[in-house]
């Protein structure tokens, strides 16, 4: 695939797909927590997980542009993917923050702006008032394109020897990751896990290294054992971090030791990782068709689902706070899908079309096939 065209003949459309069941992951459990209607420690864990499964598909999907910087060295490159990322992902952004900040009466306060800028959460929680509470997300996800391709640039511009490509990419992502485990340790909060350290920029970063790391291994294992066999393992892996997440989420809800802590964020990624594995080694079974043009679908949807569905979901609060839950729900749902997918299709699609390209070089000559171009 050229660098740049992002062709749908290009795409893993099981990828688009786990990215907009993800997107639902997130946005169902929020109402249940949000009415407190039978919410517990399996929504909110559920919540949690399809966001680190979010962190772990774009460091994956994002892995070949990151190496054709890389192999490339120049700033130009750099730049490119930058502005890509940026177009991708900042205009939407602001629309669905000055939504939510119309709903709350919060437009042009501090709060709002260091939403903007994607500052509140990152030393700890600046704003005063958390109105848009999934937008930490967020400001990992973009001082992570920001910050992540210049360290694995300056990595190789201090080292003496080339040590290629592919080890350059995977000692700075150990690097990076170990480092931002180190501090979490050494300088996270014990006392307010969550807000200070869990959903803070300089602690959580890493967190989509992972997925940059788990690309870089699947293309150079270059695994060539049964596809189905493949499928089983995969699962086998879901089904068993899904376990452990699930298990330290409701063990920190009665003993929020410290251990437990340091453990989640290791245990939400490997469950990330176990889940982006399954569902690329179910993309060999699925064949142009109906089931193909859902998953872009979804794909497609997806993030405007995760920036919209809290200003639905407090709209609809307040213009009809008595539906039931079966109605609510449904209403819920319905309007989110509907406003994610016209926002995509009237506002996304032109703006992803102009997104500059990089220069005719395969994106993926380095090391391997590019998953799901973004």
């Amino acid at each position: 695939m050229t660098a740049g065209q992002d062709r749908e003949s290009g795409r893993v459309v099981t990828l688009d797909l786990l990215r907009g069941l993800a997107a639902f992951a997130v946005m169902v459990p929020h109402y249940f927590i949000y009415h407190r209607r039978g919410a517990g420690t399996l929504a909110e864990t559920i919540s949690i997980a399809a966001v680190e499964v979010f962190f772990v598909l774009s460091g994956f999907v994002l892995g070949p542009q990151i190496v054709l910087c890389v192999t490339r060295g120049n700033w130009v490159t750099l730049r490119t993917f930058l502005v890509r990322r940026w177009m991708r992902t900042i205009p939407s952004y602001i629309v669905a923050l000055l939504a939510i900040s119309i709903i709350f009466g919060e437009i042009g306060t501090p709060d709002f702006y260091r939403y903007m800028f994607y500052v509140q959460n990152l030393f700890w929680q600046h704003n005063t008032r958390d109105f848009y509470p999934v937008a930490w997300s967020l400001s990992i996800e973009e001082w992570y394109y920001a910050a992540f391709p210049v360290i694995v640039l300056a990595f190789g511009y201090l080292r003496r020897k080339n040590p290629g490509v592919w080890r350059q990419c995977v000692i700075a992502a150990i690097f990076f990751i170990v480092a931002i485990t180190l501090g979490r340790i050494a300088f996270g909060s014990t006392s307010d896990w969550g807000g200070a350290v869990r959903r803070v920029v300089v602690f959580r970063i890493d967190s989509i290294a992972y997925g940059f790391l788990l690309y870089l291994f699947l293309v150079r294992a270059k695994l060539v054992w049964d596809l189905r066999l493949r499928c089983a393992a995969s699962l086998a892996l879901v089904a068993t971090t899904a376990s452990i997440l699930y298990l330290d989420a409701a063990l920190l809800a009665g003993d929020p030791s410290a251990l437990l802590r340091y453990l989640h964020p290791i245990a939400a990624a490997a469950f990330g990782m176990s889940a982006v594995m399954f569902f690329l080694s179910m993309d060999a079974f699925v064949t142009p068709g109906r089931l193909k043009a859902i998953c872009g679908y979804m794909g497609h949807i997806s993030y405007p689902i995760y920036l919209f569905h809290l200003a639905v979901l407090f709209g609809l609060a307040r213009a009809a706070p008595e539906q039931g839950d079966l109605i609510g729900i449904a209403l819920y749902i319905a309007g989110t899908a509907l406003i994610a997918t016209l926002f995509y299709y009237a506002f996304e699609q032109p703006i992803l079309a102009a997104r500059p390209r990089y220069s005719l070089t395969r994106l993926s000559e380095p090391i391997g096939p590019t998953p799901t171009p973004e």
